[in-house]
């Protein structure tokens, strides 16, 4: 890449895939470079009526041993059918078969601590000063080590 010294700036409300894949990349090989760590990757599932309708779904990254949640959403009348349950632990199952230590999820205050906290995450730290004094939790969950592990799924 050679350099120009006639650069812009742009904002896009909904950046084309192919920059964001630009900027991970990036990242990525820089993770390489420095500390031979494996690319971030991007996961998600998803949960389909019998319509094949989309209803909700959960999506993040793992990264250097870290499961981080992103987004979880189940639409409200799907919720409260053991879901959200599944698609979390369906997402710490993929983490653990690639070798992460822990996961990480944020919530607001009147989201949903209960509910991690119920699937064995612990309040990390929080940040205050948001919107409507609003405060976002940091939850953590740390994995059996790797020689502890089991075959067998969680289950609730």
């Amino acid at each position: 890449m050679t350099l120009d010294n006639k650069i812009t700036i742009d904002y896009f409300e909904s950046p084309p895939p192919e920059d964001t894949a630009l900027l991970s990349g990036g990242i990525s090989q820089e993770a390489y470079e420095q500390k031979g760590l494996a690319p971030v990757e991007h996961f998600g599932f998803f949960v389909s009526n019998s319509k094949g309708e989309r209803v909700g779904g959960i999506n993040g990254f793992i990264y250097y041993g870290c499961l981080y949640i992103d987004q979880l959403y189940l639409h409200p009348s799907y919720r409260k059918q053991q879901l959200g349950s599944q698609l979390m632990y369906k997402a710490e199952e993929l983490a653990t078969s690639k070798g992460c230590s822990f996961a990480t999820v944020n919530t607001m205050d009147w989201e949903a601590e209960e509910f991690y906290t119920k699937l064995g995450y612990y309040r990390e730290f929080e940040r205050k000063g948001y919107d409507q004094a609003s405060t976002m939790i940091f939850l953590r969950k740390d994995f059996p080590p790797k020689s502890n592990r089991t075959q067998e799924a969680p289950h609730e």
